[in-house]
Protein backbone atom coordinates (compact mmCIF):
# COMPACT_ATOMS: atom_id res chain seq x y z
CA UNK A 1 0.00 0.00 0.00
CA UNK A 2 1.64 3.61 -1.13
CA UNK A 3 1.96 6.10 1.39
CA UNK A 4 -0.77 8.42 0.60
CA UNK A 5 -3.45 5.84 1.38
CA UNK A 6 -1.67 5.17 4.58
CA UNK A 7 -1.85 8.82 5.62
CA UNK A 8 -5.80 9.59 4.75
CA UNK A 9 -6.44 6.22 6.74
CA UNK A 10 -4.49 7.80 9.87
CA UNK A 11 -6.31 11.47 9.25
CA UNK A 12 -9.88 9.36 8.86
CA UNK A 13 -9.79 6.97 12.13
CA UNK A 14 -9.80 9.34 14.46
CA UNK A 15 -12.91 10.78 12.85
CA UNK A 16 -14.88 7.37 12.36
CA UNK A 17 -13.97 6.22 16.03
CA UNK A 18 -15.79 9.78 16.84
CA UNK A 19 -18.61 9.39 14.54
CA UNK A 20 -19.25 6.02 16.07
CA UNK A 21 -19.26 7.46 19.26
CA UNK A 22 -21.75 10.31 18.32
CA UNK A 23 -23.85 8.50 15.86
CA UNK A 24 -27.50 9.25 17.11
CA UNK A 25 -26.62 12.01 19.54
CA UNK A 26 -27.59 15.75 19.38
CA UNK A 27 -25.53 16.24 22.23
CA UNK A 28 -23.89 14.23 24.63
CA UNK A 29 -19.86 14.06 26.70
CA UNK A 30 -17.18 13.82 24.21
CA UNK A 31 -13.88 12.33 25.05
CA UNK A 32 -10.50 14.05 24.49
CA UNK A 33 -8.16 13.23 21.92
CA UNK A 34 -5.89 11.57 24.65
CA UNK A 35 -9.23 9.31 25.83
CA UNK A 36 -8.80 10.89 29.48
CA UNK A 37 -11.24 12.89 30.30
CA UNK A 38 -14.85 14.46 28.75
CA UNK A 39 -16.65 17.32 28.28
CA UNK A 40 -20.24 18.01 27.66
CA UNK A 41 -20.79 19.30 23.88
CA UNK A 42 -23.88 21.26 23.00
CA UNK A 43 -25.65 19.73 19.71
CA UNK A 44 -23.53 21.61 17.46
CA UNK A 45 -20.53 20.23 18.86
CA UNK A 46 -21.12 17.28 17.76
CA UNK A 47 -18.17 14.51 16.87
CA UNK A 48 -19.47 14.44 13.17
CA UNK A 49 -17.49 17.52 13.51
CA UNK A 50 -15.40 18.34 16.31
CA UNK A 51 -12.40 17.24 17.93
CA UNK A 52 -11.62 17.82 21.78
CA UNK A 53 -8.48 18.95 23.29
CA UNK A 54 -8.72 19.27 26.94
CA UNK A 55 -6.29 20.44 29.76
CA UNK A 56 -7.22 20.01 33.18
CA UNK A 57 -8.90 19.01 36.53
CA UNK A 58 -10.95 15.60 35.94
CA UNK A 59 -12.83 13.40 38.03
CA UNK A 60 -14.46 10.39 37.59
CA UNK A 61 -13.69 10.68 33.74
CA UNK A 62 -15.30 14.36 33.61
CA UNK A 63 -13.53 17.34 33.46
CA UNK A 64 -13.85 19.20 37.06
CA UNK A 65 -12.35 22.62 38.06
CA UNK A 66 -10.04 24.43 36.21
CA UNK A 67 -9.58 23.56 33.20
CA UNK A 68 -8.94 24.18 29.20
CA UNK A 69 -10.81 22.63 26.29
CA UNK A 70 -10.40 23.43 22.71
CA UNK A 71 -13.02 22.47 20.30
CA UNK A 72 -11.18 21.67 16.74
CA UNK A 73 -13.02 21.17 13.61
CA UNK A 74 -12.08 18.60 11.36
CA UNK A 75 -12.60 19.50 8.39
CA UNK A 76 -9.96 23.02 8.58
CA UNK A 77 -7.02 21.42 9.44
CA UNK A 78 -8.02 21.07 13.31
CA UNK A 79 -8.52 24.51 13.57
CA UNK A 80 -9.75 25.87 16.48
CA UNK A 81 -13.20 26.40 16.69
CA UNK A 82 -14.07 27.18 20.06
CA UNK A 83 -11.74 28.05 23.06
CA UNK A 84 -13.56 27.24 27.00
CA UNK A 85 -10.90 28.53 29.81
CA UNK A 86 -12.03 28.29 33.20
CA UNK A 87 -14.14 25.91 35.86
CA UNK A 88 -15.54 22.70 35.00
CA UNK A 89 -18.42 20.77 36.32
CA UNK A 90 -19.67 17.65 36.00
CA UNK A 91 -17.65 18.06 32.90
CA UNK A 92 -19.69 21.11 31.58
CA UNK A 93 -18.12 24.45 31.39
CA UNK A 94 -19.74 27.10 33.68
CA UNK A 95 -18.04 30.16 32.05
CA UNK A 96 -17.84 32.22 34.78
CA UNK A 97 -20.85 31.94 36.16
CA UNK A 98 -21.13 31.82 39.99
CA UNK A 99 -22.60 28.19 39.97
CA UNK A 100 -23.08 26.87 43.29
CA UNK A 101 -25.03 23.51 42.93
CA UNK A 102 -24.03 20.60 41.03
CA UNK A 103 -25.18 21.03 36.61
CA UNK A 104 -26.50 17.84 35.20
CA UNK A 105 -26.66 18.23 31.24
CA UNK A 106 -29.51 16.92 30.02
CA UNK A 107 -30.41 16.77 25.70
CA UNK A 108 -31.54 19.54 23.62
CA UNK A 109 -29.07 21.79 25.60
CA UNK A 110 -30.43 21.56 28.39
CA UNK A 111 -29.01 21.69 32.07
CA UNK A 112 -30.48 21.13 35.38
CA UNK A 113 -28.58 23.44 37.72
CA UNK A 114 -29.69 22.76 41.25
CA UNK A 115 -30.22 26.45 43.07
CA UNK A 116 -30.15 25.41 46.66
CA UNK A 117 -34.01 25.67 48.15
CA UNK A 118 -37.07 27.76 48.23
CA UNK A 119 -40.11 27.49 50.64
CA UNK A 120 -38.48 24.54 51.95
CA UNK A 121 -38.22 22.29 48.71
CA UNK A 122 -35.06 21.92 46.16
CA UNK A 123 -34.52 24.69 43.79
CA UNK A 124 -33.27 23.73 40.38
CA UNK A 125 -33.21 25.84 37.24
CA UNK A 126 -33.85 23.94 34.08
CA UNK A 127 -31.30 26.44 31.99
CA UNK A 128 -30.39 26.38 28.20
CA UNK A 129 -27.13 27.15 26.32
CA UNK A 130 -26.90 28.21 22.45
CA UNK A 131 -25.97 25.53 20.42
CA UNK A 132 -22.40 25.60 20.56
CA UNK A 133 -21.72 27.59 23.76
CA UNK A 134 -22.14 26.74 27.52
CA UNK A 135 -25.02 26.85 29.20
CA UNK A 136 -26.61 30.46 30.24
CA UNK A 137 -27.91 29.97 33.92
CA UNK A 138 -30.30 33.06 33.40
CA UNK A 139 -31.71 31.56 30.65
CA UNK A 140 -33.98 29.55 31.98
CA UNK A 141 -36.58 27.08 30.71
CA UNK A 142 -38.48 26.59 33.86
CA UNK A 143 -37.77 26.72 38.01
CA UNK A 144 -38.40 23.50 39.29
CA UNK A 145 -39.22 22.95 42.75
CA UNK A 146 -39.05 19.34 44.19
CA UNK A 147 -42.75 18.82 46.17
CA UNK A 148 -40.92 17.80 49.38
CA UNK A 149 -43.27 18.35 52.30
CA UNK A 150 -45.72 20.03 51.18
CA UNK A 151 -48.98 19.41 50.52
CA UNK A 152 -49.50 19.38 46.51
CA UNK A 153 -52.95 18.44 47.70
CA UNK A 154 -53.65 21.78 49.18
CA UNK A 155 -53.74 24.50 46.30
CA UNK A 156 -53.09 27.00 48.54
CA UNK A 157 -49.66 25.75 49.87
CA UNK A 158 -48.94 24.88 46.00
CA UNK A 159 -49.16 28.49 44.75
CA UNK A 160 -47.03 29.54 47.91
CA UNK A 161 -44.07 27.45 46.38
CA UNK A 162 -44.38 28.44 43.61
CA UNK A 163 -44.10 31.85 44.26
CA UNK A 164 -41.48 31.09 46.39
CA UNK A 165 -39.46 29.49 43.49
CA UNK A 166 -40.29 32.56 41.58
CA UNK A 167 -38.70 35.18 44.13
CA UNK A 168 -35.75 32.89 43.95
CA UNK A 169 -35.40 33.36 40.06
CA UNK A 170 -35.38 37.12 40.46
CA UNK A 171 -32.68 37.23 43.20
CA UNK A 172 -30.64 35.10 41.04
CA UNK A 173 -31.51 36.89 37.79
CA UNK A 174 -32.18 40.34 38.79
CA UNK A 175 -32.33 41.62 35.02
CA UNK A 176 -34.21 38.95 33.68
CA UNK A 177 -37.52 40.52 32.17
CA UNK A 178 -39.10 37.13 30.71
CA UNK A 179 -41.81 35.77 33.04
CA UNK A 180 -40.31 32.36 33.95
CA UNK A 181 -42.42 28.80 33.69
CA UNK A 182 -42.75 27.31 37.03
CA UNK A 183 -43.14 23.74 38.14
CA UNK A 184 -43.56 21.79 41.17
CA UNK A 185 -42.39 18.16 40.51
CA UNK A 186 -42.99 14.73 42.27
CA UNK A 187 -40.62 13.02 40.99
CA UNK A 188 -36.74 13.34 40.35
CA UNK A 189 -35.65 15.71 37.29
CA UNK A 190 -33.63 12.93 35.10
CA UNK A 191 -34.08 12.57 31.80
CA UNK A 192 -36.94 9.66 30.95
CA UNK A 193 -36.28 7.14 28.61
CA UNK A 194 -37.20 9.28 25.41
CA UNK A 195 -34.48 11.72 26.70
CA UNK A 196 -37.27 14.50 27.76
CA UNK A 197 -37.80 15.37 31.52
CA UNK A 198 -40.68 14.52 33.08
CA UNK A 199 -43.58 17.07 33.21
CA UNK A 200 -44.40 18.77 36.60
CA UNK A 201 -47.48 17.80 38.60
CA UNK A 202 -48.47 21.53 39.32
CA UNK A 203 -47.59 24.42 36.61
CA UNK A 204 -48.17 28.02 36.12
CA UNK A 205 -46.37 30.83 34.77
CA UNK A 206 -45.23 33.90 36.56
CA UNK A 207 -46.10 37.65 35.44
CA UNK A 208 -43.14 39.83 36.79
CA UNK A 209 -45.15 42.94 35.94
CA UNK A 210 -48.26 41.78 38.02
CA UNK A 211 -46.49 39.30 40.28
CA UNK A 212 -49.21 36.99 39.65
CA UNK A 213 -49.41 33.07 38.76
CA UNK A 214 -51.11 32.51 35.09
CA UNK A 215 -52.37 29.41 33.62
CA UNK A 216 -52.31 27.57 37.04
CA UNK A 217 -52.71 23.65 37.01
CA UNK A 218 -52.19 21.59 40.18
CA UNK A 219 -52.31 17.97 39.36
CA UNK A 220 -52.80 16.57 42.64
CA UNK A 221 -54.80 18.74 43.79
CA UNK A 222 -57.25 17.93 40.69
CA UNK A 223 -57.07 14.18 41.50
CA UNK A 224 -57.79 14.84 45.45
CA UNK A 225 -61.09 17.04 44.61
CA UNK A 226 -62.12 13.79 42.12
CA UNK A 227 -61.23 11.75 44.88
CA UNK A 228 -63.53 13.96 47.81
CA UNK A 229 -66.72 13.87 45.14
CA UNK A 230 -66.15 10.60 44.43
CA UNK A 231 -66.37 9.39 48.18
CA UNK A 232 -69.27 12.42 48.62
CA UNK A 233 -71.26 10.64 45.78
CA UNK A 234 -70.39 6.94 47.55
CA UNK A 235 -71.92 8.22 50.32
CA UNK A 236 -74.75 10.00 48.98
CA UNK A 237 -75.91 6.38 47.12
CA UNK A 238 -75.53 4.59 50.47
CA UNK A 239 -77.57 7.01 52.04
CA UNK A 240 -80.43 7.15 48.98
CA UNK A 241 -80.31 3.38 48.68
CA UNK A 242 -80.90 3.58 52.72
CA UNK A 243 -83.40 5.51 52.71
CA UNK A 244 -85.28 3.74 49.89
CA UNK A 245 -85.45 0.58 51.34
CA UNK A 246 -86.12 1.82 54.38
CA UNK A 247 -89.55 3.66 52.98
CA UNK A 248 -90.24 0.24 50.89
CA UNK A 249 -89.98 -1.51 54.03
CA UNK A 250 -91.94 0.54 55.91
CA UNK A 251 -94.85 0.69 53.40
CA UNK A 252 -94.80 -3.02 52.19
CA UNK A 253 -94.25 -2.12 48.60
CA UNK A 254 -94.92 -5.09 46.12
CA UNK A 255 -92.79 -3.68 43.73
CA UNK A 256 -91.64 -0.04 42.24
CA UNK A 257 -93.15 0.21 38.92
CA UNK A 258 -93.59 2.97 36.06
CA UNK A 259 -96.77 4.26 35.08
CA UNK A 260 -96.45 2.41 31.85
CA UNK A 261 -96.04 -0.89 33.14
CA UNK A 262 -99.02 -0.40 35.28
CA UNK A 263 -101.50 0.95 33.36
CA UNK A 264 -100.24 -2.12 30.73
CA UNK A 265 -101.17 -4.86 33.36
CA UNK A 266 -102.91 -3.87 36.43
CA UNK A 267 -104.88 -7.07 37.20
CA UNK A 268 -101.01 -8.66 38.35
CA UNK A 269 -101.18 -5.68 41.16
CA UNK A 270 -104.90 -4.82 42.37
CA UNK A 271 -105.43 -4.58 45.55
CA UNK A 272 -101.41 -4.38 46.46
CA UNK A 273 -99.04 -1.25 47.44
CA UNK A 274 -96.74 -0.20 44.71
CA UNK A 275 -94.35 2.61 44.22
CA UNK A 276 -93.87 5.17 41.56
CA UNK A 277 -92.84 8.11 40.42
CA UNK A 278 -95.41 10.35 38.82
CA UNK A 279 -95.85 14.24 38.53
CA UNK A 280 -99.12 15.64 38.76
CA UNK A 281 -101.27 16.86 35.18
CA UNK A 282 -104.09 18.23 36.51
CA UNK A 283 -106.48 17.96 39.66
CA UNK A 284 -109.72 16.59 38.71
CA UNK A 285 -111.55 17.09 42.48
CA UNK A 286 -110.58 18.61 45.96
CA UNK A 287 -109.10 14.92 46.32
CA UNK A 288 -108.77 13.95 43.01
CA UNK A 289 -106.03 14.30 40.10
CA UNK A 290 -104.57 12.97 37.21
CA UNK A 291 -100.82 11.95 37.17
CA UNK A 292 -98.63 10.89 34.64
CA UNK A 293 -95.38 9.44 35.01
CA UNK A 294 -92.43 11.55 35.84
CA UNK A 295 -89.86 9.18 34.34
CA UNK A 296 -89.80 10.58 30.90
CA UNK A 297 -91.86 7.69 29.25
CA UNK A 298 -95.41 7.85 27.90
CA UNK A 299 -97.83 6.23 29.25
CA UNK A 300 -101.83 7.12 29.80
CA UNK A 301 -102.55 9.18 33.31
CA UNK A 302 -103.34 7.20 36.24
CA UNK A 303 -106.05 8.63 38.48
CA UNK A 304 -105.02 9.10 42.18
CA UNK A 305 -107.26 9.73 44.88
CA UNK A 306 -107.18 10.07 48.49
CA UNK A 307 -105.03 13.85 48.52
CA UNK A 308 -105.55 17.23 48.65
CA UNK A 309 -105.46 20.47 47.03
CA UNK A 310 -101.68 20.71 48.47
CA UNK A 311 -100.45 17.76 46.31
CA UNK A 312 -97.20 19.19 44.83
CA UNK A 313 -97.82 20.78 41.30
CA UNK A 314 -96.78 19.72 38.23
CA UNK A 315 -93.04 21.54 38.40
CA UNK A 316 -91.95 18.77 41.29
CA UNK A 317 -91.49 14.90 40.77
CA UNK A 318 -93.41 12.85 43.44
CA UNK A 319 -92.19 9.89 44.67
CA UNK A 320 -95.62 7.85 45.11
CA UNK A 321 -96.73 4.86 47.38
CA UNK A 322 -100.33 3.66 46.03
CA UNK A 323 -102.36 1.22 46.44
CA UNK A 324 -103.75 -0.44 43.42
CA UNK A 325 -107.68 -0.09 42.35
CA UNK A 326 -109.85 -0.88 39.54
CA UNK A 327 -109.78 1.53 35.76
CA UNK A 328 -112.80 4.03 36.62
CA UNK A 329 -114.92 6.82 34.66
CA UNK A 330 -113.01 10.60 35.86
CA UNK A 331 -113.73 11.78 38.72
CA UNK A 332 -114.93 15.08 37.23
CA UNK A 333 -116.95 13.40 34.54
CA UNK A 334 -115.46 15.92 32.12
CA UNK A 335 -114.71 12.69 29.57
CA UNK A 336 -115.80 9.30 28.82
CA UNK A 337 -112.36 7.92 29.09
CA UNK A 338 -111.75 5.75 32.01
CA UNK A 339 -108.46 5.48 34.13
CA UNK A 340 -106.50 3.10 36.65
CA UNK A 341 -107.30 4.36 40.40
CA UNK A 342 -105.05 4.12 42.86
CA UNK A 343 -105.25 5.32 46.11
CA UNK A 344 -102.76 7.40 47.94
CA UNK A 345 -100.96 5.96 50.72
CA UNK A 346 -98.05 7.68 51.36
CA UNK A 347 -95.92 10.45 48.79
CA UNK A 348 -92.77 12.33 48.63
CA UNK A 349 -92.20 15.95 46.83
CA UNK A 350 -88.75 15.64 44.99
CA UNK A 351 -86.13 17.62 44.79
CA UNK A 352 -84.66 16.11 41.55
CA UNK A 353 -86.43 15.54 38.26
CA UNK A 354 -87.57 12.02 38.30
CA UNK A 355 -87.02 11.84 42.13
CA UNK A 356 -82.99 11.15 41.59
CA UNK A 357 -81.75 11.63 44.89
CA UNK A 358 -84.07 8.47 46.09
CA UNK A 359 -82.61 6.86 43.08
CA UNK A 360 -79.20 7.90 43.31
CA UNK A 361 -78.11 4.14 44.29
CA UNK A 362 -79.80 2.82 41.61
CA UNK A 363 -78.79 2.26 38.07
CA UNK A 364 -80.25 0.18 34.89
CA UNK A 365 -78.01 -2.55 35.46
CA UNK A 366 -78.46 -2.75 38.93
CA UNK A 367 -80.48 -6.30 40.00
CA UNK A 368 -81.57 -4.70 43.11
CA UNK A 369 -84.25 -3.25 41.11
CA UNK A 370 -85.87 -4.43 38.41
CA UNK A 371 -89.06 -1.70 37.22
CA UNK A 372 -92.46 -4.12 37.04
CA UNK A 373 -90.90 -6.99 38.91
CA UNK A 374 -91.68 -8.38 42.89
CA UNK A 375 -89.46 -6.49 44.71
CA UNK A 376 -88.19 -6.86 48.49
CA UNK A 377 -86.79 -4.32 50.27
CA UNK A 378 -82.99 -5.38 51.88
Amino acid sequence: MSKLPLLLLALLLPAASALAKGAGHESGYTEDLDRHCQVWAPSMLTPYDYALRYSGGCRDGKAEGKGKAEWLYRYADMKVKAAWEGEFRNGVFLDGQKIKGSVEPVPGDRYVIAMGQAGGADLHFVSRSQLDGPPVLCQVEQVALQAGKTDLSDDDAARRLLEAGARAYLAACPKETRSPDLGIFDEALRPRANGMLPNPVVRARYDIESGKLNGYSNEPARKAQQARQQAEYAEKQAAARKQFMDLSRQYGIATWITPRQLDENPFRWEGRTVGVIVRLERMLTRDTALVRSAQRDWSAPLQLSGIDPDFPDSKHSVLLVARVGKRERSADGRDEASYLTVQRVAHRSCERDGCGEWLLWWRGNNDELVWGEPFTAR
